[in-house]
């Protein structure tokens, strides 16, 4: 009746540019659909990954992107890659709220409490946070940002520090005002150590912008018992834009084991999928592994084998 009535068609203004202001919703707002936030939800849908250059101040063209594939086959042990010291990474209390960002879910810790040095780092660093990124829900997704000899992990965590002698800012503009711990995560059969993931997923449903942690989860408890010792390192940037290149990574060659349907819950209850920056150029730049690699099973044997072939190799002509 509207338009028939008044004579009047199309009274509508179009859509005009966000200019990236923020739109907000309420709690009851339900979750946008499922899809890749990298090219919908997290921009634009013409901003994918591949245009991340064409944003404002952008590095995402630069020769030390990440994520990267680490060949092994090319990697140099560096005897300065000693053991990291965590400070309060067993705090069960340190976790301040946990934020579903429209792109990731992400741990903010509370202020200048849980520290990382050592590693090879030259710095003390004060930790911000720890966040994810996944796939789909479906079977055999893959969703890490690294890979491994081409090989790409179901999910992959990343705490990120900043250096303690820096604003964030400077840190943003400084080669190795960043550094990022990467840790691949695996599916595992269900198992009764799994408590404090469950504890942290259970936040998942009840997050729109964000939800105080009060439950008590460290840092340790979700990293569990992977070797911490063995890591590769390498120079590189942030995986989301504007893709600072400011960032001193380490990759944990352990994965964490959690169980599938843990796993599950980040696309399910998040509402998005395929969160991972794709791989980027080595562009040359050199990744090492840390002196502890020596001492794995497959170097061990080789420096054992060696005198015992010298010893068969000398009794044959005596």
């Amino acid at each position: 009746q509207f338009p028939a009535k008044s004579g009047l068609t199309n009274v509508f203004r179009p859509t005009q540019n966000l200019h990236q202001r923020q739109v907000s919703a309420s709690f009851a707002t339900p979750n946008p659909p499922s899809e890749s936030t990298y090219t919908g939800f997290f921009f634009p849908t013409d901003y994918n990954p591949s245009k991340w250059k064409l944003l404002d101040s952008s590095y995402c063209e630069g020769d030390h992107q990440s994520p990267i594939n680490i060949d092994t086959h090319n990697i140099v042990m560096d005897e300065h890659l000693d053991a990291f010291i965590y400070k309060h990474f067993d705090d069960k209390h340190s976790i301040e709220y946990i934020t579903n960002t429209g792109h990731a879910v992400k741990c903010v810790l509370k202020e200048n409490v849980v520290e990382l040095s050592g590693g090879g780092l030259g710095h003390v660093y004060t930790t911000l946070q720890f966040h994810f990124h996944w796939g789909s829900t479906s079977e055999n997704s893959m969703g890490s940002e690294h890979m491994v000899d081409s090989k790409q992990f179901p999910m992959e965590m990343h705490i990120v520090s900043k250096r303690k002698d820096l604003t964030l800012d400077e840190a943003l503009k400084t080669s190795n005002g960043i550094a990022v711990l990467g840790f691949f995560i695996e599916e595992t059969n269900p198992t009764s150590d799994m408590e404090s993931w469950k504890k942290l997923t259970n936040y998942l449903a009840a997050i729109r912008s964000k939800a105080d942690v009060t439950e008590e989860i460290s840092i340790d408890d979700l990293l569990g018992s992977v070797d911490r010792a063995i890591y590769y390192r390498y120079n590189g940037s942030l995986t989301t834009p504007v893709c600072n290149e400011a960032v001193v990574w380490t990759v944990f060659k352990e994965s964490i084991k959690i169980d599938q349907n843990l796993m599950k819950l980040f696309p399910t209850r998040a509402g998005y999928e395929n969160v991972f920056r794709p791989s980027q150029s080595v562009n040359g730049r050199k990744v090492y592994i840390s002196a502890s690699a020596a001492a794995g099973p497959g170097i061990t044997t080789l420096f054992l084998l060696l005198p015992c072939l010298y010893i068969a190799s000398l009794n044959h002509y005596l």
